[in-house]
């Protein structure tokens, strides 16, 4: 030994560690999905195409995407829906006013008259 000694116990400095940034709520989600669901979600063509062919099936995927805001995605999402509920309901009653009344009046006064409707 040649007479050099350390401390072991005295107390020692450790370089400051900051906090992680807060990353906006977009880029979190974005970077918690598989590379595929990445690209399918960052992709306008995809997601369009889904929203028109499976209609509210397709909304988490325009939720999910970061190009989109907030104004256009709560936007998109009653217009789908809008278009998937509303628009068979009013197609129904309009079928059932103007269609099938007429037919079901006609047969009735047919009956009424003796007719073989």
């Amino acid at each position: 030994m040649t007479g050099h000694t350390e401390l072991l116990d005295a107390p020692q400095t450790l370089p400051a560690v900051r906090p992680a940034p807060q990353l906006p709520v977009e880029h979190a989600i974005e970077g918690n999905l598989p590379p595929l669901v990445r690209t399918v979600v960052s992709s306008h063509a995809i997601i369009w195409t889904v929203i028109l062919t499976f209609g509210p099936l397709g909304l988490p995927l325009i939720w999910l995407s970061p190009k989109y805001r907030l104004w256009s995605k709560l936007l998109t999402t009653f217009i789908t829906l809008g278009v998937t509920i509303v628009l068979p309901i009013a197609l129904t009653v309009y079928c059932t006013q103007y269609l099938i009344h007429p037919v079901l009046n006609a047969m009735e006064s047919a009956n009424a008259s003796g007719g073989a409707l």
